[in-house]
């Protein structure tokens, strides 16, 4: 067998990829363990950014409403309520009329109670009704006409501090949205609005009624990836959890059960942008908390960087801690433009025993080595597809050259290799 020694150089482009993205062994990026921490008696939540560790840490009972901004989308009519610090919410009446005569003798408090989705974060707890028409959005009805959502429906609003307000979202017109509410006879009737620009580039805007007060209290959307904090979940009854949240435009593919966490490889999983994801249940209390050991996260950021999360300790309520190691793994993309099959990288070469190859694997790669007589002294195949690893032990082989093949329906590719 005579082999076509001339061997495929990769572009410059893609060089600067595998300079950006490989070290011997592994990703550029090392391993690192970091805690993030709400305090204790979760006190806070933490907006936390995986590239740099910057976290911001914002007080979590100060609020009590939450109105989209441009971070969840322009267009966005979302409202949600600080579930996890007691706050509910009630569809009391689809007529705004019944105001004046609003009274809970009889009223079917669990029937009617809503909850903020824990999946999107366009979907809170006043969007959160079966709609009646295309352009029902839960609180009140679009109009294609003059682009403004009209308030018809009467909420009851149920404070941390066990007190109740009736409470109707007015308009969302121009970015503003206008909204009243007042003890549930009537009285201490509060008019006022919260302005979607105020808030620019962050994913809510805030209001609290027990100070009848408008906040700014998160950072910008784009300066973070994920939120340590409490959310309501259904096990049964609304509950609250302590656990992690995935920003707007974050996906997170999570993996179990794996042989070895901190190898497993974010090729070919499955992600999905549902916020919770992560969530909390990575954690069970049995008198102390015992952390899943074969589970591992893969988080994709909106840059397209992926990293890998694996959890390992949680100081539960006395610390508020959680503590976890981040790697950086790789970026979606990175075989654009490289032909299937095409070696990447094969390193260390020369090699003494574990070959790295690097290449875009098709649904079934042969991986096959030769000396120089043409003889195959190593076969093996590969249903990997995209960027894809192997590891090759060669350390039976004879020190020398041999040539590293790869092959597909499509395509072939050469590297030369040294063992030594």
């Amino acid at each position: 067998m005579i082999l076509n020694k001339e061997f495929k150089k990769i572009d410059m482009k893609k060089n600067l990829l595998l300079i950006a993205a490989f070290i011997t062994g592994g990703y550029a990026f090392a391993q690192v363990t970091d805690t993030v921490s709400m305090g204790a008696g979760y006190g806070n939540e933490n907006y936390y950014t995986l590239n740099n560790g910057n976290e911001v840490a914002v007080v979590r009972n100060d609020w009590d409403l939450a109105f989209a901004s441009d971070g969840v989308g322009g267009a966005s009519s979302t409202i949600r309520i600080n579930g996890p610090m007691g706050v509910e919410l009630y569809k009391y009446s689809n007529s705004i009329g019944d105001w004046s005569t609003v009274d809970t003798t009889g009223f079917a408090w669990s029937a009617n109670q809503l909850v903020d989705s824990e999946e999107s974060w366009t979907v809170g707890a006043f969007n959160n009704i079966a709609p009646v028409s295309g352009f029902d959005l839960g609180w009140g009805t679009y109009s294609t006409t003059t682009h403004i959502v009209t308030g018809d429906r009467i909420f009851i609003l149920k404070l941390a501090a066990g007190n109740y307000k009736k409470l109707i979202i007015n308009t969302l017109s121009s970015g503003v949205y206008s909204f009243q509410y007042a003890d549930l006879n009537g009285s201490n009737l509060v008019n006022t609005t919260i302005t979607k620009s105020n808030y620019s580039g962050k994913n809510f805007g805030y209001y609290s009624i027990q100070n009848t007060a408008s906040l700014d209290r998160e950072p910008v959307s784009s300066s973070w990836d994920l939120l340590f904090t409490k959310y309501i979940t259904d096990l049964g009854i609304y509950y609250g959890v302590t656990g992690v949240v995935a920003n707007v435009g974050v996906e997170v593919a999570q993996v179990y059960p794996v042989n070895d966490v901190n190898t497993e490889s974010h090729l070919g999983q499955s992600y999905t942008p549902n916020i919770t994801t992560i969530g909390y249940d990575w954690k069970q209390y049995t008198g102390t908390y015992v952390i899943e050991d074969s589970l591992v996260y893969f988080v994709e950021v909106p840059n397209a960087d992926i990293y890998r999360i694996i959890f390992t300790g949680f100081g539960g309520s006395s610390t508020g801690d959680f503590i976890f190691t981040k790697e950086l793994v790789g970026t979606v993309g990175i075989e654009e433009d490289v032909e299937e099959s095409e070696i990447l990288s094969v390193y260390p070469n020369p090699v003494s025993d574990i070959v790295n190859v690097t290449f875009i694997g098709s649904n079934n790669t042969q991986i096959s080595i030769y000396d120089v007589t043409g003889k195959q002294v190593f076969e093996k195949n590969s249903s990997n597809t995209g960027l894809t690893q192997e590891k090759i032990d060669v350390s039976n082989l004879k020190k020398g050259i041999y040539f590293l093949m790869l092959t597909t329906a499509k395509n072939k590719s050469t590297q030369k290799i040294i063992v030594q």
